[in-house]
Order: C-alpha cells, then structure tokens, then sequence
C-alpha cells in the first residue's frame, strides 16, 4: 500500500511538474548608478499584476552588475516589469524558456535590449519600430523647420502652413509601420499590446474593432484581449449596445463576471454601503425580487463600491440584502474599480438593466420604474427580447 502511494504521489508529482511552464530571466548593467543619486541598484523586482493587482513574483540581489530570476510562470500573465531603478523600469514579456535583458545603464532602464524568446524578440522589434518612427518624424520635422523664411519664423499661425503636412505624413507613417507590424505579428500575444498602447490612441474604435476581428481565437482568452473589447464596449456604451464584461468577486471569494449571467436579464446595481440614496433603493429591489421568487430569468448584480470589506459585508447583513436571485460582488477598490470606469459611473446608485445576449436596455431605472420593469421580465409582460 505504501508503495502504491509513493507511486501516485511521484505520477502526480511528475504531471504537476511538467504543466509549469519555467521562465529565466538575466540580467546585465554596464553601470549600476542610479539616475537622481549616487548610490547603487542592489536588489531589482519582477512584477506582474495578478487580478488587478501588482504583486512581486520574484527578487534578485545585483551581484557584479548582474541579476537573475527564475521560476514558474503565473496563470494568465504576459507583460512584467523589473524593478529597483529610479528612472522607470524594463518591460519583459513572461514566458517559457532564457531571457536576456541588457546590457544597459541602471540610470536609463528603458533602453534595454530583450531577447531570447519569441515574445521578447517581437516585443523588441516594436520597440526599435517605435524608436525609428520617432527619429524619423523627428528629422522630417527638422528639414521643414530649417526651410520656413525667416520673416515668419517665430510665428506659430504663419509657421503652421510650412509644419502641419508633415504633421499629417508623420502621422500616417506612423499608422502604416504599426498595421504593417500587426500584420504580420497577429498571431503574437505582443500585437494586443501594441494594439492597447500604440494604436487605440490614434485609431477610431472602429478601426480596431476591425483588427480585433482579426486576432486568432487562440488569443481570445488572454487578459488583455478581453481589456480592449471592454473598452470598444465602454466606447460605444448606449441603449442597444453590448455591454461591458465587468467582474468582481462575491463576498464568499468567488470570481464572477457579467458575462457568466448570460441567458438570464441582469439589473445592475452599482452601490455603497455609505451611500444613503443607495439604500433608500433597498425597499424596491426587495419588491423587485420578490417577483422573482418562482422564477430563474432575472437577477440583481450589486456592484458595490466599497473599499471596505467589513462595510460591505456587514451592511448586506444588517440590511437582509439576500435573495436568491440577488448577487454581489465587487472589487473593493471604490471609485478605482474597472467596472465604475467601463460604465462611465459618476455617482451611486447607478443602474442598467442588460437582456440576456449582453446588451443594454435601458439605463437609471429607479423606484417604482424599476419595480415595474422587472416585475414585467418576471410575467412576460414586458416583451423587451424580440
């Protein structure tokens, strides 16, 4: 029996081993010197965020200019950042295999070299991209500021006219090198990235939907795919329009989003257990719900808020704020939490009723309104899916 279980623990083991995937990071400085001080880098940090949050995965002490991390790599994780400069930091992209950062001052992290795994290296050739883009701009720029007369010089109306064409060329160089770039990366996780940061600036939402629609399935489930849907979503927020996929936790630990209610109608609550308008809602969401006591087609998501989780918790509790149609959840990062910004949220309580496809129909039902509204989901009176 006991060599049964040796075996099992050594198969699972064995299994369990081989499904992490390892990463190596290492690191070189030409110089150590930090950019406002004198003194040294002795320790740097990899950091990532993990569910919102920015957590150290790992430490390295600075031994002869050089640094080294190692270990598993974190679910749902693609873009860190090495610590312990003062003068920013140095972007890796966190996957299986030996990456090379540097060699480099301490004092100018960001002009790192990455290398060594097929993310970095595409990561690396956006970066030089984006550097050779703005030296280019930089030098057109330099040639139509050397060829305005001198008699209007100093004039920003006048100078306007010689500068604003190379503006526009600048601008469009810019957008062909990174759809160029995109084009042939798109199977690459980096291209969401770029998206985000280089393109959603400059394109119209539109536009990126366009390229969205070009990324492979396989990159569907990534974080930061479902960040850029979310902000098309947000972008184009109205009656009829789909709305954002918002998550949170309940209070119990349980991860829940919007879009795992699909099916059903969602009346979203956004709340706080500080919020005395918000409570005053209480008596007619019981009301609402009370409807729905023999039936699964409408729930109530209160998005609280709070900062707090006693607050929150212990205001659920005082108030009976319970039902089996009722669900809350929340981040408890208050007026930063994603869902208040996705919603374009500027005071409690904020409502939105969503049908079961994910899209809005109708924003700020309240009181009686709202009573009327969900009690017509529950009988079938209010015919609101066509």
């Amino acid at each position: 029996m006991k060599q049964l279980f040796v075996f099992i623990f050594f198969v699972v083991f064995t299994c369990v081993t081989a499904q992490e995937r390892k990463f190596v990071i290492k690191g070189e400085m030409t110089s150590n010197t930090l950019c406002y001080s004198e003194d040294s880098v002795k320790e740097v940090k990899l950091e990532c965020s993990i569910d919102g949050e920015n957590v150290v995965i790992a430490t390295s002490s600075v031994e002869d200019n050089k640094f080294k991390f190692e270990g598993a790599i974190p679910k749902n994780v693609d873009l860190c950042n090495i610590t312990g400069f003062d003068n920013g930091s140095i972007q890796v992209f966190l996957e299986e295999g030996d990456i090379f950062v540097g060699p480099f001052e301490a004092a100018y992290p960001v002009a790192a070299k990455i290398a060594g795994t097929p993310c970095n290296d595409t990561y690396q050739e956006y970066i030089d991209l984006n550097n050779k883009c703005i030296k280019d701009g930089k030098a057109r720029m330099k040639a139509v500021y050397a060829s305005i007369p001198e008699d209007i010089k100093g004039n920003p109306e006048a100078e306007t006219k010689f500068t604003a064409p190379t503006f526009y060329v600048n601008n469009i160089y810019f957008k062909i090198v990174f759809m160029d770039y995109v084009y042939r990366h798109i199977d690459s996780p980096v291209v969401l990235y770029v998206i985000k940061y280089a393109m959603v600036p400059t394109f119209t939402t539109d536009v990126i939907q366009e390229i969205l629609n070009a990324v492979p399935q396989e990159l569907h489930g990534r974080a930061m795919y479902k960040e850029l849907v979310n902000d098309i979503r947000s972008a184009n927020l109205k009656v009829g329009s789909e709305a954002p996929d918002i998550s949170g936790r309940t209070p119990d630990g349980k991860e829940l989003s919007l879009s795992d209610l699909k099916g059903k109608y969602v009346f979203i609550d956004f709340w706080a257990s500080w919020c005395a308008p918000c409570r005053r809602e209480i008596p007619y969401l019981k009301e609402a719900l009370a409807y729905s006591e023999n039936s699964d087609n409408l729930v109530v998501l209160s998005y609280s808020i709070d900062n707090k989780m006693n607050d929150w918790v212990n205001c659920i509790e005082k108030n009976d704020l319970k039902h089996k149609n009722w669900i809350h959840i929340s981040t408890l990062k208050g007026w930063n939490s994603d869902a208040i910004k996705l919603f374009s949220v500027k005071g409690v309580p904020y409502t939105a009723l969503i049908d079961p496809d994910g899209n809005v129909v109708e924003f700020e039902l309240r009181g009686e309104e709202m009573v009327k509204k969900l009690k017509g989901i529950v009988d079938g009176t209010n015919k609101l899916k066509q």
